[in-house]
């Protein structure tokens, strides 16, 4: 309790500083505050300077076990648009546990499953049910591609702002939920390519790329960042399980031949397995072409046209010491 008593005496003190009240106003004597009553008042003449303070600390009266802290955290889950109702309301778990952790019974196991039917149908109108199975197959394509949560909330984003200037009416619900997880990976700077995601949604890089360029096209979009080809360089690195001493060259050597004139217009994956190619040239590293085009699903063709541009605009000097 003399926990709970110093915080908030110390919070009303701040609220009488804060107001510029530290004696009082009637007599001059020096204000304290009640801690039950939320009030700041003078000993001396009873004189009432603030009342109804609102306390910011814990509402738990103390602390008794170092793991109570975490137990007695009194809110919910995070406020996240990628659900239709922001994750404010309330759902019923099916876990089939009771509070104390044992498995229900039968009879109770039926009435929890009946209370989460009749609960979900009622939480979900039926303008907001096309939204809430959109936003849900956003997150399961952003589970297949293992994308960070704020890839996830652009995406939510991106197809709420669709869905606001009716954008997606009598569109693909897949072409719709792909577009607005790949243009939310370029936002993010996520190295996801469009064969990537329209192979997380089940479906072909043709109607990725269709409904790509539609959202591009009808929603205001801030800006698109061009593909990060760093990016593409560690992640071909790590699928090709090469040695990391080749992406250290290969990242080396890109930001020295950052040029327009060989990336403007180029896929990143194109230059990124130039690049893994040459640094596996010059570190003796024996790599085929054929396995590096295979894995950044490129054609041979690409590789050694990517490197005959690199290699007509720059000069590469083999310095390798500072790479060992």
């Amino acid at each position: 309790m003399f926990i709970l008593l110093k915080g908030v005496q110390k919070l009303l003190n701040q609220e009488s500083k804060t107001n510029s009240t530290n004696v009082c106003p009637n007599c001059g004597k020096s204000l304290i505050g009640d801690v039950y009553k939320g009030e700041v008042v003078c000993p001396s003449c009873g004189f009432v300077v603030l009342e109804q303070l609102m306390d910011h600390g814990p509402e738990w009266k103390a602390i008794v076990e170092p793991g109570d802290k975490a137990k007695r955290v009194r809110v919910g889950a995070p406020r996240t648009i990628a659900l239709h109702d922001f994750g404010l309301s309330t759902m019923i778990g099916s876990d089939m546990k009771d509070s104390q952790g044992q498995y229900l019974d039968g009879k109770a196991r039926n009435q929890s499953y009946k209370l989460r039917k009749w609960q979900n149908r009622v939480r979900i109108t039926p303008a907001e049910r096309s939204l809430s199975g959109v936003l849900f197959k956003i997150t399961e394509v952003s589970k297949n591609l293992n994308l960070p949560r704020n890839v996830l909330e652009t995406a939510a984003q991106i197809y709420r702002d669709c869905v606001r200037l009716k954008v997606s009416r009598s569109k693909s619900i897949i072409g719709m939920t792909a577009a607005s997880v790949y243009l939310a990976c370029r936002k993010c700077d996520v190295g996801r390519s469009i064969k990537d995601v329209a192979e997380a949604a089940h479906t072909d890089q043709r109607t990725v790329a269709k409904y790509y360029r539609l959202v591009l096209k009808e929603v205001e979009i801030d800006y698109v960042p061009p593909p990060s080809i760093w990016k593409y360089i560690s992640k071909l690195v790590n699928m090709a399980k090469i040695n990391p001493r080749v992406e250290r060259l290969a990242l080396l050597i890109a930001r020295k031949t950052s040029d327009s004139r060989i990336s403007s217009g180029k896929a990143p994956a194109g230059l990124a397995a130039a690049y893994v190619y040459i640094s596996s040239v010059m570190l003796g590293v024996h790599i085929p072409q054929r396995e590096i085009a295979d894995i950044a699903d490129v054609t041979e063709i690409t590789i050694r046209n990517r490197c005959r541009e690199i290699f007509e605009n720059f000069t590469i000097t083999q310095a390798l010491k500072s790479l060992e």
